[in-house]
């Protein structure tokens, strides 16, 4: 009986060295709780709610838990990401697995994914076949992740949970789920025994010795030197007694005479400090093994390692503070992961290492947006996959490779052009019978905004209008009235509409510069009756001097007691600046320093009249 207990003593305190558990999310104190953004439904943008318990049974009597809401007609993929993130981040740094508690209606599935950390993003999924009660599903770090690079996330730290409840269905009714007590049961593990290789075939400098030097070794440069026994150029060292989890390393030579550079390009099997200064290789150990043989300054083998070089060209498009961003397929991560840097001539690049054969999808970002409302719109146009967001496809690429291309536009190079086109938008409000105040018009190329884009009525003719510049693409729109107060509403099928994810919205397809007017509510167009044409006058201003330095003067007919619109184009017919006068001013100082020189145009438009003129930039 005696040696029975001490047997038991002695398992349970082995369990207690196996696993530390962290509370990352119980929503019991503010240290432990957070809201979730939901994205890829109706709700869209809102955020989840924390309430009591509504089911204080079996392996969970906590007080409060998070509602999810899934509701009908979501994406497949709609979910809610941790916003803001959780205090306490995720730490697999010594592996082990995150617990979720859920609670069911009916069966199903959860997606657990992990994102923003020092290992690539991680999701796995697990189903749920017990109903009605709370179920606790544990999630294996060590496991690869669905999607590509597929790669574990034990060994990396996770600042970002995103929820996927019945991942893969786009139900018919909405759906109700909770959730509680997120944890990380994290291993303690024993020191291991990791053997490593590198190919020095390619490496064109001489040296006497390889070192492998990392965080195991304190980066000592001739604690583990490496050997080529049999003279194939693969050196190899096995480092024993290695504590398990995440470690950073680099193979060197001559004890740091020479040593791997992996700056100026993005390399999957590597990791940057955060000072931003060094960029080492990454490995989690957690048990004894033999890596394969890399090359010399490559995630991959000689002779199986690619470099893909992307140029961005920005156009007319106005890069946002946080800049652009190559973003999506299964390699590209979500926006904000891997920045192109700006070039200083209206291009962004960045370089990337793939293994020889990749193909992915990807996109361009202008900015870091969760909610991946500052993805370019290439809807419509040659390059995009309707069947995969719309975004572009690289590949397969067998050597290295650069690509060219410009935001918006399925070009082949970064010379984008006269961009922009001109689109004039009308909505004849004639029978309307309600009162209001403004028109305006929202879409997926103002985030839905509901006062970006106002339209105006100075005529008096019920058809309220508005001219907008956008890349070529497809895009989603209505008109609606005093900022969301009242809009459009469509039962789907009508010939001007689309759904997408239980919203019902206008449609069109820009390819040039174009003109539409619709009857509010309809896709009937406008009677032309309606319509009143610009008519070309010579009369309406005069600018001096025509030959420009540095500025030019626009003195305005001063007859013209009405709002004036100017619009300045270069020789390519691109708008380099807009401006809006109320109607009593009648002078305005065009700056003119930053142009380049040669041919420029300026247009105002006021009422139904409109003068185009021309001036020379001459420096």
């Amino acid at each position: 009986m005696k040696k029975n207990l001490l047997l038991l003593l002695f398992s349970f305190m082995t369990l207690n060295l196996l696993f530390s558990q962290t509370v990352i999310l119980d929503f019991e104190s503010d240290s432990t709780s957070t809201t979730f953004q939901y994205f890829g439904s109706t709700i869209d943008g809102t955020l989840d709610t924390i309430i009591a318990n509504p089911d204080k049974s079996g392996i969970n009597t906590s007080d409060n838990v998070s509602l999810f809401i899934k509701p009908a007609e979501a994406q497949t993929w709609a979910g809610a990401f941790s916003n803001p993130n959780p205090q306490i981040p995720v730490d697999l740094t010594t592996g082990g697995e995150v617990c979720i508690k859920v609670w069911f209606n009916e069966p199903g599935n959860l997606a657990l994914k992990l994102e923003n950390g020092t290992n690539p993003n991680w999701i796995q999924q697990l189903d749920v076949t017990e109903t009605g009660q709370w179920v606790e599903l544990c999630f294996d770090s060590s496991l690869p992740s669905m999607e590509a690079p597929n790669s574990p996330a034990s060994g990396g730290v996770y600042n970002t949970i995103t929820l996927f409840f019945n991942f893969g269905d786009s139900p018919a009714t909405d759906q109700t789920f909770y959730f509680d007590d997120i944890i990380v049961n994290a291993g303690v593990l024993e020191p291991v025994d990791l053997t490593f290789n590198v190919d020095m075939n390619n490496y064109t400098g001489s040296f006497t010795t390889v070192y492998v030097s990392g965080t195991f070794n304190s980066w000592s440069g001739d604690a583990n030197p490496m050997t080529d026994d049999d003279g194939d150029g693969i050196w190899t060292t096995t480092v024993m007694q290695m504590p398990a989890g995440a470690h950073e390393y680099k193979f060197q030579v001559d004890n740091w005479s020479d040593s791997e550079n992996f700056n100026g390009a993005n390399y999957s099997c590597t990791v940057t400090d955060p000072s931003g200064q060094y960029v080492n290789r990454k490995i989690s150990a957690f048990e004894s093994d033999t890596l394969p043989a890399v090359c010399w300054g490559s995630c991959y083998a000689c002779g199986n390692g690619i470099l893909v070089t992307v140029n961005l060209g920005k156009g007319d498009v106005e890069p946002s503070p946080e800049g652009f961003f190559i973003a999506g397929g299964d390699n590209f991560g979500v926006p904000g992961d891997f920045p192109l840097a700006d070039q200083g001539n209206g291009t962004y690049s960045a370089t990337f290492e793939k293994e020889t054969g990749f193909q992915s999808y990807y996109t361009f970002t202008n900015g870091a947006c969760g909610d991946w409302s500052c993805k370019e719109n290439i809807g419509g146009q040659n390059c995009a996959n309707p069947d995969h967001y719309n975004d572009r496809l690289m590949g397969p690429i067998f050597q290295d490779t650069t690509i060219a291309t410009c935001f918006g536009l399925c070009t082949t190079s970064t010379d984008c052009g006269s961009a922009s086109k001109s689109v004039k938008l009308e909505v004849d409000m004639s029978n309307y019978t309600e009162s209001f105040t403004n028109v305006y018009i929202a879409g997926n190329f103002n985030n839905w905004s509901g006062d970006a884009n106002a339209l105006t009525d100075d005529d008096g003719d019920s058809i309220w209008t508005t001219t907008i510049d956008f890349l070529p693409g497809t895009y989603q729109f209505k008109f609606e009235l005093d900022n969301w107060a009242v809009s459009e509403e469509f039962d789907g099928g009508e010939p001007c509409t689309i759904t997408d994810g239980g919203f019902v919205n206008r449609v069109i397809t820009i390819e040039d510069t174009m003109s539409v007017c619709y009857q509010w509510n309809s896709c009937d167009a406008c009677n032309t009756s309606n319509v009143i044409e610009m008519t070309n006058r010579n009369n309406l201003f005069e600018v001096i001097p025509t030959i420009v330095d540095n500025n030019a003067i626009i003195n305005i007919n001063e007859d013209l007691h009405q709002d004036k619109y100017i619009s300045v184009y270069n020789s390519l017919g691109i708008v380099v600046a807009k401006k809006h006068l109320s109607p009593n001013q009648f002078r305005y100082e065009l700056q003119t320093e930053d142009y380049q020189n040669g041919m420029y145009f300026i247009n105002l438009q006021t009422g139904t009249y409109q003068q185009t003129s021309r001036i020379f930039v001459n420096k």
